[in-house]
């Protein structure tokens, strides 16, 4: 059996990344370099993550208006550079319980995080 980390890990992490990478370039107006150093990624990380060869999984994403938003908020944080990376990580954790309770992960699972 797979821990729900696991699970977001694999499934989800890839495509939240994805869209994050994506509207920090198109939406926020950032180079891929300056995204990746404000993700702690490299920028060939985040041109995969642009071009749909890592994160394939976003139309999960998309059918859940509460992931969007928390998604969102995310990125707008880290665009306009409101957060910090120890505060980053935490907000995965929120994403990933939203995504538990919109059943884009099993509901079985529960993290205490």
């Amino acid at each position: 059996m797979k821990l729900p980390c696991e699970i977001f890990v694999n499934d989800i992490l890839p495509a939240v990344r994805a869209v994050i990478a994506k509207d920090l370039v198109e939406e926020h107006g950032l180079t891929q370099r300056e995204a990746a150093r404000r993700l702690d990624m490299t920028q060939p990380a985040i041109s995969q993550y642009k071009n749909k060869l890592r994160g394939r999984e976003i139309k999960k994403l998309e059918n859940s208006k509460t992931v969007s938003d928390k998604i969102d908020s995310l990125v707008d944080d880290v665009a306009k550079q409101r957060i910090d990376m120890d505060k980053y990580d935490k907000r995965f954790c929120e994403i990933c319980e939203a995504a538990k309770n919109d059943s884009i992960l099993e509901k079985r699972f529960s993290c205490d995080i």
